[in-house]
């Protein structure tokens, strides 16, 4: 039986000779298969739609037929709506409908009729032959209680990238099926695409969307199985089989990708902008799998930086916005205090790698300037394949769950009396650390890079926020251009007990 939602709708559906049966296990076999032939690049769109400018792209709405398994008698917990192809995304995706019954797949086909062109008078401008797909599609879900009130919680659009929410967030980082070469001397990054989704048919009663994604690139395959599970944090559940072309430098699992154009760790501020921060994620939080969790501030830097973080079997790592004061950031019209968070927790081993932070500098907040990975060693060669799983959560009021006794700010100044001393000061909350009244003696363990000498170490207790903060003096070799790599936690003496996060942290002239 096809579907009861889009038997009520006039979506353009393939012939039954078209249909076939689907799981995961097709999808590896198509993406193996895909590996071993030559890459061909996706279909090319129509001038007049690869040449739209942002503007003109977003007059063409949506009509009242291009909302997929809305309308039904029993309400779907799940909506569907596309993007029309051009613009930025010129190369069109294959959708596909999978009945959840009878696992029959069904090519969902474009048409104009899902779209309102009249804004712009295109409709005669090109065909519906000249169209092989959509730019992607978003999803709706009710986050609240009571009427069907459906509120969008992600959207899959452009290469392999990818956005979901939670209750009350707004769009900010994003996450990709992969990343290839990314900021590699010498290399061109390689962005592989989904070129082809799978939708399952949500049911009355589902509590998550099934989507399946075939990624192709000219280095590697890929086959993804998603589960979004939408809630105050929105879950996906993501497996993972990649097959390789050719053996590239560098290849990033799980990749995330974010804005950060400056916080309070910048002083003097470096940009003329009336607000007094402006990011979408303000740190990189890592669990190794020795148990240390480890807090690094991202910071824009006049120059690109790259740091390695060992971290083979690694626990969990991810983006964070942890600052959610409005007031830091005094902005209505991007409200950056609720974008998300995006953790990434492996199921099972990853094996040996580390995790991988791409600091881009930026002159501007419109430019996504961090990214994140998993880098697995080695790389894996042409003809080999890579399994692996994870979960992805995109969070924003049960953060400190993932590290309860940890850092909420850093700010640094140079000591004008003694130009290139640098006084930092970091401040540490928690419930852990508020329980411990002044007299305990908590002292802060501070290493530093061999460039770096550090000097007037203080730990106190701060009245004002029952944290802890800590001040201390960084001096450099003032021939020296090499980043300082500093370290520093909480510990007790007696009995010998560590009571933070590890802040980490690269400073550069």
């Amino acid at each position: 039986m096809l579907s009861r939602y889009i038997a009520i709708l006039p979506f353009a559906l393939a012939s039954a000779s078209s249909v076939s049966a689907f799981d995961f296990a097709e999808l590896e076999a198509r993406a193996k298969a895909l590996s071993g032939a030559p890459y061909v690049e996706a279909g090319k769109l129509p001038p007049i739609l690869s040449d739209l400018n942002y503007d003109q792209y977003r007059a063409i709405q949506r009509s009242s037929e291009g909302t997929l398994f809305a309308g039904a008698k029993e309400p779907s917990p799940f909506v569907i709506e596309f993007f029309h192809p051009g613009y930025l995304y010129k190369k069109p995706v294959l959708i596909n409908l999978v009945d959840p019954m009878t696992r029959q797949a069904h090519p969902f086909v474009f048409s104009k009729k899902y779209f309102n062109y009249s804004k712009l008078g295109l409709e005669e401008s090109f065909g519906e032959e000249e169209i092989s797909g959509f730019a992607g599609f978003k999803i709706a879900h009710p986050l609240s209680e009571g009427p069907m009130n459906y509120n969008e919680i992600g959207s899959f659009l452009g290469s392999s990238y990818f956005r979901l929410l939670g209750m009350d967030q707004r769009y900010g980082l994003s996450a990709r099926g992969l990343a290839i070469n990314t900021s590699v001397p010498d290399q061109e990054e390689e962005f592989p695409a989904f070129v082809e989704f799978w939708i399952v048919e949500p049911r009355v009663g589902d509590t998550f969307l099934e989507v399946f994604a075939l990624l192709d690139s000219p280095s590697a395959t890929g086959a993804f199985r998603f589960e979004i599970d939408p809630g105050i944090s929105t879950d996906a559940r993501i497996e993972v089989s990649l097959f390789f072309r050719n053996e590239s430098v560098s290849i990033g699992l799980a990749p995330l990708t974010s804005m950060f154009w400056f916080g309070e760790n910048h002083s003097p501020r470096p940009f003329a902008d009336w607000r007094p921060e402006v990011h979408d994620s303000d740190g990189l939080l890592l669990k190794t799998s020795e148990g240390e969790t480890i807090w690094r501030p991202l910071f824009n830097h006049h120059a690109l930086r790259h740091t390695n973080f060992k971290a083979s079997n690694v626990g969990g790592f991810g983006l964070f916005q942890r600052d959610r004061n409005f007031e830091h950031f005094q902005d209505l019209m991007n409200p950056y205090h609720l974008t998300p968070s995006a953790w990434i927790e492996p199921n099972g081993s990853w094996g040996e790698g580390g995790v991988k932070l791409v600091e881009i500098a930026s002159d501007s907040e419109v430019m996504d300037n961090i990214v994140t990975f998993f880098e697995p060693t080695p790389v894996p060669k042409s003809g080999e394949s890579l399994n692996y799983a994870y979960t992805l959560s995109w969070k924003m009021l049960d953060e400190e769950q993932l590290s309860s006794n940890r850092v909420v700010s850093t700010r640094i100044g140079e000591i004008l009396q003694f130009p290139g001393t640098w006084r930092f000061v970091v401040d540490f909350e928690g419930p852990g650390l508020e329980r411990l009244p002044p007299e305990v003696p908590v002292f802060a363990e501070i290493t530093s890079s061999a460039n770096g000498y550090v000097s007037e170490n203080k730990c106190f207790k701060n009245e004002k926020t029952g944290g802890w903060r800590v001040q201390f003096k960084l001096d450099t070799d003032n021939e020296d251009v090499h980043p300082v790599e500093l370290r520093c936690r909480l510990k007790l003496t007696n009995p010998e007990k560590i009571l933070s996060e590890t802040w980490s942290y690269q400073w550069s002239r």
